[in-house]
């Protein structure tokens, strides 16, 4: 067999499965857009990541998954087609998708929606998730609440203790008045600030401890200082003062003790910590959001697998962070980082499949279209004219750009037939094809029937999809071209 027949013969079979393989992309975009396999696919995904490997947390992780898409952020990322057609249209998928459904005994993974989001970033998924178990704000509410502990108990009522007896000393009881008012104005006022996320804590602990200082000054100035009674007062007051903070690194502890750590705030998900007890308590004596918080919180539907994850992100976004403000948005990198890493996991699964599907979708179309590819290579080695016809279509299509190609299917399916509607096809279920195959068929030694196994055949190479035997179609084409340059010189 001479090396032009070797290439005509690879051209023919190429051109065939490309146009068979974009009649298959076409089919399978149609089956995954009407049952929406990639959203479908993202939403066990991401209950998979919820639940992990344990079967009893998979119920626990739809409804945590239910609640996510139900969220304003990732209900926003499915976008619909608006107008009266698009509304039918979509309830008519909607309603194939049911009949799938119910055929195979699979549940609707949207819940009560109908459809969901086909791609979601990691930052939404992120924030979604710590909005949901409330984290974020629990750990607001929580900090607030020791904040004002630690103003009430170790700053204004000690202060004013040690007023107190300095004004029973001296039998003097409007002694600092004006100053004592002006000191607890000021830590309302902090407090107040930090409360509406105008200053974080550091800044609010920093101001603290300033107007201590102020308060002391003040005092100084104020009473005589030769008093042993205002000594008394001072050192008393400056020792209240240290035992607060007395250096960096006792602010650092101070802080730490007072905004619960990210560790603190996982384990709020688990219904035996201290820290849940500590929420618990305090909900109970006071009234509004903590109390609306703490109610939503069910630690027992939390996936244990979630709540080892997180615990794991916790540990690690604290490692890398050197301020106790910055710890919330190192988490939710550390969130969204392993949600990448899942999603990624999770793309090649469901590229698997869609292989799965193409190579089912690419025999389908080979029993009904009858494309045996050793039929279709015995015809091209042995019909000059069939040769010729395919090597004049590919002409006119080896320079185009796969996507054109894609847009103008039809352009080219038409180019094809006025080529060759004069010759009968290699492929198809007409009389004469039928009847080659079947001469064909006769001498066949092998079990497996001939046409079986070119089905096979074709079918495996549809898979391969378009754009690999649109590359390939070109490189036969250079190496056709390149060929009968070299011949010509020869000949010359």
């Amino acid at each position: 067999m001479s090396l032009p027949l070797i290439l005509d013969l690879a051209l023919g079979l190429i051109f065939t499965y490309l146009i068979l393989s974009l009649l298959a992309s076409e089919i399978q975009e149609i089956i995954s857009a009407i049952l929406q396999w990639r959203a479908e696919h993202l939403k066990y995904s991401i209950e998979q990541l919820l639940a992990g490997d344990s079967a009893e947390s998979r119920a626990a992780a739809q409804e945590l998954a239910n609640q996510l898409y139900n969220s304003p952020v990732i209900r926003s990322l499915n976008h619909e087609a608006r107008g009266r057609l698009a509304r039918l249209l979509r309830q008519f998928l909607h309603f194939i998708g049911q009949i799938y459904r119910t055929v195979t005994r699979t549940r609707n993974v949207f819940g009560t929606q109908t459809s969901g989001p086909s791609y979601i970033p990691s930052e939404a998924f992120a924030a979604t998730l710590l909005e949901n178990l409330h984290l974020i704000d629990l750990q607001r509410l929580l900090t607030e609440s020791r904040l004002g502990n630690l103003v009430e108990e170790r700053i204004r009522l000690p202060v004013n203790q040690i007023l107190n007896d300095l004004r029973i000393s001296t039998a003097n009881e409007y002694l600092l008045d004006p100053e004592i008012r002006q000191l607890e104005q000021s830590l309302q006022q902090i407090t107040q600030d930090f409360q509406a996320r105008r200053i974080n804590l550091t800044q609010a602990v920093s101001l603290l401890l300033n107007k201590i200082d102020s308060f002391i000054e003040i005092a100084q100035q104020s009473l005589p200082p030769e008093n042993h009674l205002s000594q008394t007062f001072l050192k008393r007051l400056t020792f209240l003062r240290r035992n607060l903070v007395n250096s960096a690194d006792e602010l650092a502890l101070l802080l730490r003790k007072i905004q619960p750590t990210l560790r603190d705030l996982v384990l709020i998900l688990d219904a035996k910590s201290s820290i849940y007890q500590e929420v618990s308590a305090l909900a109970a004596q006071e009234d509004g959001l903590i109390r609306e918080l703490i109610s939503r919180i069910k630690p027992q539907q939390v996936p244990p697998r979630l709540k080892d994850s997180l615990l794991t992100l916790a540990e690690q976004a604290q490692l890398k962070v050197q301020q106790a403000d910055e710890e919330l948005q190192r988490f939710q990198k550390e969130v969204e980082a392993w949600f990448d890493r899942s999603m990624t996991r999770a793309a090649g699964v469901y590229k698997r499949n869609a292989k799965g599907v193409a190579i089912l979708i690419g025999i389908a179309i080979a029993v009904v279209l009858n494309a045996d590819s050793l039929h279709i290579a015995s015809r091209l080695t042995t019909d000059q004219t069939i040769r010729d016809s395919i090597s004049a279509a590919v002409s006119q299509l080896a320079n185009q750009d796969l996507q054109d190609l894609q847009q103008e299917l039809n352009l080219v399916t038409e180019a094809v037939d006025n080529s060759l509607d004069q010759f009968p096809l290699p492929i198809g279920r007409s009389p004469q094809v039928l009847d080659l195959q079947a001469q064909a068929e006769a001498e066949w030694a092998f079990p497996i029937p001939r046409r079986f196994l070119g089905w096979l055949i074709t079918g495996l190479a549809i898979s391969m999809g378009s754009s690999f035997w649109y590359d390939l179609l070109n490189r036969v084409v250079n190496v056709r071209a390149t060929g009968n340059k070299q011949d010509i010189s020869s000949d010359s």
